[in-house]
Order: C-alpha cells, then sequence, then structure tokens
C-alpha cells in the first residue's frame, strides 16, 4: 500500500485531493518468478485482494482462465480483481518470454502519442493562473496534447481562460477535456458547444459517473464533441447497456479498474460492434500505466488506414513518485510519444527496494 502526500491540495471538479494512493500487488511462483499489478487504494481493497487471492495459491500460472474466474469470484471487488489479474499476465508473459500484448494475439503498434493529465484545479488558485502553468510544463516536457479538468467554477469564468489556452503559442498541441460529473445535461450540453467552438478533442465524463452514466445517451445527439466515458463502468453486461442506449462516442475502460488487460480489449470489441472507439483509461501508477500500454499495443486500428486515428495514452504530469519512481527505468517522451515496452509481460522492472522502502505490506503466501 503506498501513499504519498502533497499540498497544496489539487484535484478535478467533484473532489480535492491531498494524495496519491495506490496498491501493488506481487504474484511470486515457486521458482521466484514475479508478476506485478496495481489499483487505486479503495475501503476493504487490502482485505478483498488476500481473500480473493487466496485460492491462488498453488496452482499454475498458465491455468488463465480458471485464474480470473477465482480472481473474479465474487463479483463485488473489481479494483481487486483487476490488480490480481495484471499480475498474472505479467507472471504469464514473463514465464513464457513474451509481452502481454503478444499473449492476447500480438501487438498491433510499437509506440503512442500521449496526453499531459495535469492534476486539476489547484486550491486557492484561479485556473486562469494553474491551467496556463499547466500547458507551460506539458509543452515543455514534450507533450503534444493535454487534458484539463474543468467545471468546478461557472462556465462563464473557464471558457475565456480555456479560450486562451486554445489561442496561444502552443502549436500543434491537442487540447481535451475532463469534467467528471459536474454538469447537468443542459449545462453539458452548453458547455459542449464551447468545447466544439474551440476544437477540443474530446468531452470526458460531463454528467455524473458512478450510478451507471445515467442521461449521458442525450449528450452524442445534440453535440459534435465525441463524448467519451466508462471509466468507471465495471462488467460487460453494464457496457453493452451503456453502448445501446448510445451513452459514448469513446469508451475508456482503465485495466486498473474493469478487470484488467483482456477486460480492456473485452470492452474495446463490444464497442466496435456499436461503431464507438475505445481509448483506455490510465491510472496515475507505473504499473498501471505499463498495462494500460499493453492494452493500447494489443488494441485493432479503428479503419484499415494508416491515417485513421489511433488511440492515445493518458500521462500525468506533477510530482508523483509512484508515477515517475516505482520503475527502474521509466518512461521517456520523444516528440510527444512513448514507445511501448517489448519485454516479456508488462515489459518493465520495478524498482523493488524502493517500493519496499516506501510501502507497507501483507503477505499471503503458502502454509
Amino acid at each position: 500500500m503506498l501513499r504519498y502526500a502533497f499540498s497544496p491540495r489539487r484535484g478535478p471538479a467533484d473532489a480535492w485531493g491531498s494524495s496519491h494512493e495506490y496498491c501493488l500487488v506481487r504474484i511470486a511462483d515457486s521458482d521466484g518468478a514475479v508478476g506485478w499489478g496495481e489499483s487505486y487504494v479503495r475501503p476493504g481493497l487490502e482485505s478483498s485482494i488476500h481473500d480473493i487471492g487466496a485460492p491462488l495459491i498453488g496452482r499454475s500460472p498458465f491455468d488463465a482462465l480458471a485464474n480470473l474466474q477465482l480472481a473474479w469470484g465474487s463479483g463485488e471487488f473489481p479494483f481487486a480483481a483487476s490488480a490480481l489479474s495484471i499480475a498474472l499476465d505479467d507472471l504469464r508473459g514473463r514465464l513464457i518470454g513474451v509481452s502481454i500484448a503478444d499473449l492476447y494475439g500480438g501487438r498491433r503498434r510499437d509506440r503512442v502519442r500521449a496526453y499531459a493529465a495535469h492534476q486539476g484545479y489547484v486550491e486557492g488558485v484561479d485556473p486562469a493562473t494553474s491551467w496556463p502553468a499547466d500547458a507551460e510544463i506539458a509543452a515543455a516536457a514534450g507533450f503534444t496534447a493535454m487534458k484539463v479538468r474543468i467545471g468546478r467554477y461557472p462556465i462563464a469564468h473557464e471558457v475565456p481562460i480555456l479560450e486562451r489556452l486554445a489561442a496561444r503559442e502552443l502549436a500543434g498541441m491537442t487540447l481535451l477535456s475532463d469534467a467528471s460529473g459536474a454538469y447537468t445535461p443542459s449545462s453539458a450540453i452548453e458547455m459542449g458547444r464551447q468545447l466544439e467552438r474551440l476544437g477540443f478533442a474530446w468531452f470526458e465524463g460531463p454528467l455524473y459517473e458512478w450510478e451507471g452514466y445515467v442521461g449521458y445517451e442525450l449528450l452524442p445527439p445534440a453535440l459534435d464533441i465525441p463524448i467519451a466515458g466508462a471509466e468507471v463502468t465495471f462488467s460487460r453486461p453494464a457496457l453493452r447497456e451503456q453502448l445501446k442506449r448510445g451513452a459514448f462516442d469513446i469508451v475508456q475502460p482503465d485495466p486498473v479498474i474493469c478487470g484488467g488487460i483482456g477486460e480492456v480489449l473485452f470492452y474495446a470489441a463490444l464497442a466496435r460492434l456499436s461503431a464507438v472507439s475505445c481509448v483506455p483509461h490510465t491510472s496515475g501508477g507505473a504499473i498501471g500505466i505499463a498495462a494500460a500500454l499493453q492494452a493500447l499495443a494489443a488494441l485493432p486500428d479503428p479503419t484499415s488506414l494508416s491515417l485513421s486515428d489511433q488511440p492515445i495514452l493518458e500521462l500525468g504530469i506533477g510530482e508523483n513518485p509512484w508515477r515517475t519512481d516505482v520503475l527502474a527505468d521509466g518512461w521517456r517522451l520523444r516528440d510527444g510519444w512513448v514507445d511501448i515496452p517489448r519485454g516479456p509481460g508488462l515489459g518493465i522492472e520495478v524498482d523493488e527496494a524502493f517500493v519496499r522502502s516506501r510501502a507497507r505490506e501483507t503477505h499471503l503466501t503458502t502454509a
């Protein structure tokens, strides 16, 4: 269990945060091979991982489907099952000597464009100050796209700031937006039309997200800007229902939430049947980013043409040691793109000494 406190508080429209918190899962086999997984810290997560992970002890890591079924056996703990699923895939890939993308049918791409996801509003600071500063940080780091978290202030206050961002000298910078459920249907349409005018690439989470994305089907017919969501869609039936309603133009399953890398690819296949794109959401932690990269590697191209829109990687900016220091060799941004690791499993090497020096550990072992 990893926790890093920061100040002042930052956050999206719907909440303030003062720490980055993740749960890392390490699975080892009897020969010492290791797989890593991750999820966000949630109430009861630690005990859930112990409870649903216990039946895995003593099993073969190659019984992939049966192991996943055990991990999903309760049906109540998607965050725990996601962390275990990623770790199981990482272990299996390392034992076979192939990347997780190859476990799921082979990679379609070797690199992916990245967008900077800033940490949101800064407590006590007007976004007229913080948003341009974040854009400068993103541009200086080499990003060519940035997601702006919107919705905490009135539309009339935020639109002029967004206009200045869209008009400034950031040549080639693509802008995206994330409202974290800030709007009602009518105000979402009002804001969506402003974002369309300014050329934003998508409008993520405009309405409340945690009760099945109620009302999202009202937005795509009213707006030309793509509506993105499904970050907190926890099951295949739930996604199928949302797609039937026409809730999204883009689905954003997160491997550390929806059940792992295989579930991201299943969600993407369901979405494709409804002519809906898939751009995986990414956690702020290094292992979650690595999992999203393997999913992105395996996602099919949107069309048969090389110039079609490609999926894009969410990559946080701002101080977060769980993103920057957990790996022995971190992410390198080159001309706005990130190379997808080709090594076995997740293709990363965790700096276990660093993790152990900062973590609160619990263990589940054979008797």
